[in-house]
């Protein structure tokens, strides 16, 4: 009986023997370690033996590993060539970019946006909501590319900057005998996560003031006196910063954690890597010389 190889263990075995490590692969592949595991399983039962060495402290190819290996990615490779025809009639492919709400800015905008005349035939997508949401997406295969906020506790990805956080309040807003009036992003946001546990550990009052919409739509709640709202620092105009101050002395308020942003990306064949190098090489680029670009808003 012939056997056919499900192209997604495949894509994990290499992932795993690329990065060597189980957890790293994960990461890369927006999925969880026990599904790789499993994909991993699932592919040594089907083709009859073991393509891993495991020990408690690394893992390691097996001979047939080593051998399956090159087979492997020459298997993916053609099987990206086969699917590559998602593209319109002028031959344009789409290129699809997740970024995390708190991620986006001007800056990663510009940087994107510069590409086109570079690569004509493809069509450049992007689109913004939630790390949450953006890494099911990812794990859906529907995106190519995300770029987020990484979590403490996890690896993974290409890290291509380190952002900043403060608090920021309107010289109007004034604090209550309820609490610090909190202003965020929509329930599933991580930063919204991250304070909340902050202030609580803390034992700071607290209360949703303002919740829900976009980075635009919280800018000008805080702007309006609706209370107090942590953000990146690069997500603020210099207008803006005209009109919210950093409140975190004010009301002693706790630092918020310095956060990671990373790339993770499902691009299997040489002509989107090819992108992704240049879209990972520009942006650490700006965030090395530390440039401010045209002074406007992130949203």
């Amino acid at each position: 009986m012939a056997k056919h190889l499900d192209i997604h263990t495949v894509e994990a075995f290499v992932k795993v023997a690329e990065l060597n490590s189980f957890t790293l692969a994960a990461e890369s592949l927006c999925v969880t370690q026990s599904g790789v595991t499993i994909k991993i399983q699932r592919l040594e039962k089907n083709i009859g033996y073991p393509l891993f060495h495991r020990t408690p402290r690394k893992i390691y190819l097996s001979p047939e590993g080593e051998a399956f290996l090159p087979k492997a990615k020459s298997l993916l490779a053609a099987h990206m060539l086969a699917i590559a025809p998602v593209s319109d009639d002028n031959g344009i492919r789409d290129f699809i970019i997740g970024i995390s709400d708190h991620v986006f800015d001007i800056q990663l905008l510009q940087i994107i946006n510069s590409m086109h005349s570079k690569h004509p035939n493809i069509k450049i997508k992007i689109e913004v909501d939630s790390s949450t949401k953006i890494l099911q997406m990812m794990e859906r295969k529907k995106m190519d590319v995300a770029i987020i906020t990484q979590d403490g506790d996890k690896k993974g990805g290409d890290k291509i900057r380190k952002d900043n956080y403060k608090w920021y309040a309107s010289n109007t807003y004034k604090k209550n005998e309820n609490g610090i009036s909190l202003i965020t992003l929509r329930g599933s946001c991580r930063l919204r996560k991250v304070v909340t546990e902050l202030l609580t550990e803390k034992k700071i009052n607290w209360y949703d003031g303002f919740q829900g919409g976009g980075l635009g739509t919280i800018i000008s709640a805080a702007k309006a006196g609706a209370g107090v709202v942590p953000l990146p620092e690069h997500c603020l105009s210099y207008l803006d910063k005209s009109e919210l101050i950093d409140v975190s002395k004010t009301y002693e308020l706790p630092e918020i954690p310095s956060a990671d942003v990373v790339i993770h990306s499902n691009c299997l064949d040489l002509q989107l890597r090819q992108l992704l190098k240049e879209l990972i090489s520009s942006i650490t680029y700006f965030s090395s010389k530390n440039q401010v670009m045209t002074p406007t808003y992130c949203y």
